[in-house]
């Protein structure tokens, strides 16, 4: 498994085996469908109750039937026994030759898609340990991102509060205490203190660590794929009009948190001078993915 920011890589041999297993796992499903109309499409509720070892349950016949996963092969078993049997049971019967024969057959299918399934859980063991690897980095340098603009906006606060002293010495005590010099002092102190104030507020919610180790939801602020449905402008953390990158449909980027109305990406770290994100502010049209 190969570990790269922005999108994790499967190796060659590791995306055969788990594809392998999903082709398996879907056929068997299907011939088991294929089982159970053959025989009259039995109710689950009835074929739970006509089992006896192990004990059947709707939900688990729903998820054998619905390719959700591989039963076991004893569960396997009493299914199609009791399927490709009259409901309910003669007392006492003995099973057929023609059902022996079935359930042979359908132990022997049960060891194959086994077998594919277990070439494919290492492979989907090193895959969800990728994503947790590039989701960690994402949120470490999330977090470092935070900080560095956290402290900016301390510096706004201070550096306009220095700025209105400096302005102060230049001006009279007669002319300072006019009412016009005074609301527009007000303004321009609300307006510059509210900004400092927003972009922290905004910086506070926009990376929270989560309580476990698993990938959390798009929703709650965390690090999540997503792509564009049109070349879409991104912009320098730092301010400025021009846009610094651009993002093309067709590609998988990573969204490291939220910055006002828009998003903080990464994307090609080459094209980002000074830095390893931008902010996309144009958000229509956007599709999100999952870990």
């Amino acid at each position: 498994m190969t570990v790269t920011q922005g999108e994790p890589k499967v190796d060659a041999e590791d995306a055969e085996a788990i594809a392998a297993y999903d082709v398996a796992l879907r056929d068997f499903a299907i011939e088991l469908n294929r089982l159970h109309i053959a025989y009259g499409a039995p109710p689950y509720a009835a074929i739970a109750k006509a089992s006896v070892r192990p004990k059947l349950t709707k939900a688990g016949i729903n998820e054998a039937l619905s390719g959700k996963r591989l039963p076991s092969v004893d569960a396997l078993l009493e299914l199609v026994r009791v399927i490709s049997s009259p409901l309910p049971p003669a007392p006492e019967a003995s099973t057929p030759r023609g059902q022996r024969e079935l359930l042979d057959a359908w132990r022997a299918r049960w060891r194959e898609v086994k077998f594919t399934q277990r070439r494919a859980q290492m492979p989907w063991r090193r895959l969800r340990d990728t994503v947790r690897e590039i989701r960690d980095e994402a949120l470490r340098d999330a977090e470092a991102i935070r900080a560095a603009a956290y402290e900016e906006a301390e510096q706004i606060v201070s550096e306009a509060r220095r700025m209105a002293d400096e302005l102060r010495k230049t001006v009279s005590d007669e002319a300072w205490g006019s009412t016009e010099v005074a609301e527009a002092e007000d303004q321009w102190t609300w307006d510059t203190t509210a900004l400092a104030n927003a972009l922290k507020a905004n910086l506070r919610r926009s990376v929270p660590v989560p309580a476990s180790s698993e990938p959390a939801s798009s929703e709650d602020g965390t690090p999540f794929w997503f792509a564009v449905a049109k070349p879409s402008p991104v912009f320098s953390l730092q301010g400025g009009a021009q846009p610094i990158t651009e993002l093309v449909p067709g590609v998988w980027y990573l969204a490291v948190g939220q910055l006002g109305p828009g998003l903080i990406v990464q994307t090609d770290l080459t094209k980002i001078p000074g830095g390893r994100e931008g902010l996309l502010l144009d958000l229509v049209g956007i599709q999100r993915g999952r870990y």
